[in-house]
This record gives structure tokens, C-alpha cells and sequence, in this order.
């Protein structure tokens, strides 16, 4: 009789401790990334399925220390709002003195960003002309378009400062377009262009030109809200950490040649973010001081 109160009393204790062994062992560190709505192919949602470079990246990543990241989609202005408020985790994004007060940046470039003229192929008389330009202000005589929301344009390019510049409301609209004549270049992200153009079978009748003016040659890294748990944790040097390893090992740079950057074809790359820029702001300057995240076993 004493044997089997004993063994109740096991099963009984056993069960009782049993919620406290699962909730320990399901307890997964969870970060939240937020990206810009309808960015394909840089970020986008399908079907409720995070794709593209930067969710690809991050999901790589994240999957390496073990942590569990959920991808959140939102307009530009509102993604960024999520890092200041700390209401979400992170971004991936150009690092600048606006964002540094409201967030710390990783070192390592998760994308490389191309910004090149494109025009109307067949157009000899534009062609011609966009071997001339050496600098922004060259573009001012000319019918440009771009897509609302592209904070790029929206600083370089403003209208009050004698750009003739039409905006239409989606990204993928650009390359059809210029291929039907409905102005005369756009300057935008070799990415996004190359991708879409492809997508609407108009790649045959568009010609790209690079350019290396100011501010066309920029990078993105990871950026971690000042008031996420993380920031003390370490991630953003576990991040680099991981990047650096992604890069090693190429499986960087081939998702980077399934979304058509021009990196991962081979072009070479030059940040115009340069050391200066980044010491002027004090960029890195605790980042020797944060520790180093390692996943628990």
C-alpha cells in the first residue's frame, strides 16, 4: 500500500512540475523586425509569408542564434516610428544621425544599394544626353517619375528646388512607364527596377546607365531600437558576427543574386557611408562595449 502512495505522490509531483519543465524548454527569445510595406523585391508579404532580400537575411540570422523573429509590415514613416517608440525590436536601414539617436547600427552591410538612370531603350537623343550628366542637378530639364514614398527623391529631388518630377503611387509602375514613353528617365534602385521591369516583361526596353554621383551608392544594416532588451543582450554584434559568417560562406551573396542586386551578379561595391561620416556621428562609438549574444543551450 506504502509503495503505491508513493509512486502517486511521484506521478502527482512529476505533473506538477511538468508546466514549469515545458514552459522552460518553449521559452524561445523572440525578436520583432519591421520593414516597409510593398518593397519588392527588397521586402514584401505573400500569402502572410515575409519574402525578399532583408526578410531572407534576417530569418538566416536569426535561425543561427535561435531566436524567434516575427516580420511586421508597415509604411516607411510608421516602421521607423515602431524603432523610436521601441514598439518593435528592429530594422534594416542606412544609418544616419536622426536614426542614431533612437537606435545603435551593426557594421556589416546586409544590402548594398545601387542608384542608376534608367531610360527609354531606343531613345538616342536621351541617351546621349545621360553621358553628359555628372551630377544631380543635370536632370532638372527633364520629365522624371518616381513612386510616392521613396525618401530618397523626397529629399534630393524636391519640386520646390526646380525637379520636374511626377509621382505615381506604386513601386512596379516605374519601369512600365518609362517603357511606354511617359517621361524621360527615372533614377532608382537598380534592385527594384532590374526586378520589376523583369515581373512586367519590359526588361528588353529599358537601358541603364550607373552613375556614382553623392548619396547613389549607399548600404543598409542592421538597427536595433535604443529601448529593445536586445541592445544589452548584444545582438547587434552577434549579428555582425553572423553576417560575416553568411558572407564566408556565400549564402549572402546568393540571396542577393536571387533578387537581381547587382552585388550578388558580381558588380563591385563602394559605400559612399564612408569612416568619416560614421566617426562625425559617433556611430560606433560604444560598440566595442556592448557584449557579445550567444544563444542558450
Amino acid at each position: 500500500m506504502q509503495n503505491i502512495l508513493s509512486k502517486i505522490f511521484f506521478c502527482g509531483f512529476i505533473f506538477f512540475l511538468f508546466p514549469l519543465f515545458t514552459a522552460g524548454a518553449q521559452a524561445e527569445p523572440t525578436l520583432t523586425l519591421v520593414y516597409m510595406a510593398d518593397a519588392e523585391p527588397i521586402n514584401w508579404q505573400e500569402n502572410g509569408t515575409a519574402r525578399g532580400i532583408e526578410p531572407e537575411i534576417a530569418q538566416y540570422v536569426c535561425d543561427r542564434l535561435g531566436i524567434k523573429v516575427v516580420h511586421e509590415f508597415y509604411p516607411w514613416a510608421r516602421a521607423q516610428e515602431k524603432i523610436s517608440t521601441g514598439e518593435a525590436d528592429a530594422m534594416i536601414t542606412t544609418p544616419t544621425p536622426k536614426r542614431f539617436q533612437y537606435a545603435v547600427f551593426g557594421r556589416e552591410i546586409i544590402l548594398p544599394n545601387y542608384l542608376n538612370i534608367f531610360i527609354r531603350k531606343g531613345n538616342s537623343v536621351m541617351a546621349a544626353k545621360v553621358k553628359s550628366f555628372s551630377r544631380l542637378e543635370d536632370l532638372k530639364p527633364y520629365n522624371l517619375i518616381d513612386f510616392t514614398g521613396n525618401g530618397w527623391s523626397a529629399s534630393f529631388m524636391k519640386k520646390k528646388d526646380g525637379y520636374n518630377i511626377h509621382y505615381v503611387t506604386r513601386l512596379e509602375q516605374l519601369p512600365v512607364m518609362l517603357a511606354l514613353d511617359r517621361a524621360d528617365l527615372l533614377i532608382n534602385s537598380s534592385s527594384w527596377i532590374n526586378w520589376w521591369a523583369s515581373k512586367k516583361g519590359v526588361s528588353d526596353q529599358l537601358e541603364e546607365h550607373d552613375i556614382d554621383w553623392p548619396w547613389t551608392r549607399f548600404h543598409f544594416v542592421f538597427m536595433l531600437s535604443r529601448k529593445s532588451e536586445w541592445v544589452k543582450r548584444g545582438l547587434i554584434r552577434a549579428f555582425d558576427e553572423e553576417i560575416k559568417k553568411m558572407k564566408e560562406s556565400g549564402a549572402w551573396q546568393e540571396i542577393l543574386r536571387k533578387y537581381k542586386n547587382p552585388h550578388g551578379l558580381g558588380k563591385p561595391f563602394q559605400s559612399m557611408l564612408d569612416a568619416e561620416y560614421e566617426q562625425q556621428y559617433g556611430f560606433y562609438s560604444d560598440y566595442a562595449n556592448y557584449p557579445m549574444y550567444k544563444p542558450s543551450l
